[in-house]
């Protein structure tokens, strides 16, 4: 028995580590953009793709990682997705221009798709259901500590060694959590090995997704009328159209089961809440990293420390609300989450030129307590709405919506600015090649960045609406 109990917390500490890496590295590279720019010569359409691509390879394969889970094992797809991980890392820190950073990252995506996907539905399978929150909250209290450290290690790194460096941090971690995972990480349970692959399935799924975020992240900057936005968006709707009736007929043997968002409630709910959040949240620190840099003339340090208010509350709250929900349910915590979400990105949108940076961390810090209070109930609500043998799945799912939300978010406010900023302004502003013209600028920049806040709130009002009509009865659904 106690053997078995100091099992699962080992799983939850290897588990923990691995979940640090990829809000580590996010974090860290939106820091890092406005040297990035400079450096490899981009600019602002390019510049995008750096976390765009990442999150776009992410949000594609996450939900195909999740059904191969379920299908052939976690342990083998938790440790190969951090073994590409490492390697992807060490290609992005030499990388000689844009186009190789951006294939890197794409790399570096499916990587941490493999062990994002696993990652959750490992902790939830060895676990209880009346410590599921609790073990999830520090699961993704790990996930908040790891964006805690990327603002202040990519300021450190890039002030220090210069913007390379801020990828040599995953290459230690990764190779820590794989020997760890080698040497303690188990299959918990039989996977379902006779169920064949859903080729049809993934392929019109991942068609579909692709051609949907790539068109909605360049759609702003070719113009959403152009030829090519058009057939991607088209594409997208074709690919779509066809999985469904795919996945119809396979039933329990379709990556994913759409009896899920048919008959479970609780897991269509709390998945579109997270979808929504993630939309409305993900590219305040973006968007900051550039305000502070550009318009109030902070160095990186500087901007890494004030960046860190948002993710180290998060890190603080997560594990206090998950284990909230195991005795309260996630609909109250969740839901007013999403509502100091939506006010911390109204805060947001009175920002001026002449702002006090301490301002800014306020603002921040209100955003990240919303996150804090939302995310581990949120997420034990949907791991626990589902059977075990389709955990790898919610697991995916999870992710999926929490990446393709921050993929949206990208391309959202960018269009969004763009209603109100020039083209040039913006390449001046993110490019940072002439100050004085920067200076001159900084108002309309600022202008454009409360819109999209504006925007950014509303959406998070939203995804409020849609978390509290998840009902009350979360027990019944639980499947432990």
């Amino acid at each position: 028995m106690a053997s078995e109990k100091s099992y699962k917390w080992t799983v939850l500490l290897i588990t923990s580590i691995g979940a640090m890496m990829a809000p580590l590295d996010g974090n860290i590279v939106s820091v890092s953009l406005p040297v990035i720019t400079q450096g490899l010569h981009m600019d602002y359409v390019s510049v995008i793709w750096v976390p765009a691509a990442y999150l776009v390879a992410l949000a594609v394969v996450l939900l195909i990682m999740g059904r191969l889970s379920d299908i052939k094992g976690r342990r083998p797809i938790f440790i190969t997705g951090f073994a590409v991980f490492v390697l992807s890392s060490f290609l992005c820190s030499i990388a000689q221009s844009g186009a190789e950073l951006v294939l890197f990252r794409v790399i570096q995506g499916a990587g941490g798709a493999c062990f994002a996907a696993t990652s959750t539905a490992i902790v939830t399978d060895i676990f209880p259901a009346k410590e599921r929150g609790k073990a999830l909250g520090i699961n993704i209290m790990a996930v908040y500590i790891g964006g805690a450290l990327g603002p202040t290690l990519g300021g450190v790194l890039t002030y220090a060694l210069g913007w390379r460096s801020i990828f040599w941090v995953n290459i230690p971690i990764g190779l820590l959590v794989i020997s760890l995972a080698l040497w303690r990480l188990k299959e918990s349970a039989p996977m379902n090995e006779k169920v064949p692959l859903d080729f049809p399935g993934m392929a019109t799924y991942a068609i579909g997704l692709v051609s949907l975020l790539v068109a909605m992240t360049v759609g702003e900057s070719m113009g959403w009328t152009a030829l090519p936005i058009l057939a991607l968006l088209a594409l997208s709707v074709v690919s779509f159209l066809l999985f469904i009736p795919l996945e119809r007929r396979k039933g329990r043997g379709a990556m994913f089961d759409l009896s899920l968002f048919a008959h479970n409630r609780l897991f269509t709910a709390a998945n579109i809440a997270a979808l929504l959040n993630y939309t409305a949240f993900f590219a305040s620190a973006f968007i900051m990293s550039f305000y502070l840099q550009r318009v109030l003339m902070l160095d990186p340090l500087a901007t890494g420390i004030i960046l860190i208010s948002m993710p180290l509350t998060m890190a603080i709250l997560a594990p206090i609300s998950g284990w909230a929900s195991d005795r309260v349910g996630s609909r109250v915590l969740a839901t007013g989450g999403m509502a100091i979400i939506a006010l911390g990105l109204l805060l947001l949108s009175s920002l001026t030129t002449g702002s006090h940076p301490a301002t800014v961390a306020i603002y921040l810090l209100i955003i990240g307590a919303g996150m804090g209070l939302f995310s581990s109930p949120n997420t034990s609500a949907i791991m626990g709405s589902v059977e075990k043998k389709q955990l790898g799945v919610a697991s995916g799912m999870v992710a999926t919506m929490r990446t393709t939300g921050m993929s949206l978010g990208l391309a959202l406010t960018g269009a969004v600015m763009a209603v109100v900023i020039s083209t040039d302004v913006i390449n001046s502003l993110f490019a940072g090649t002439d100050p004085s013209q920067i200076a001159v600028e900084s108002a309309e920049f600022v202008q454009g960045m409360s819109l999209a806040f504006i925007v950014s709130a509303i959406i998070a009002a939203i995804g409020a609406v849609f978390s509290a009509a998840r009902g009350e009865a979360e027990a019944a659904s639980s499947k432990g």
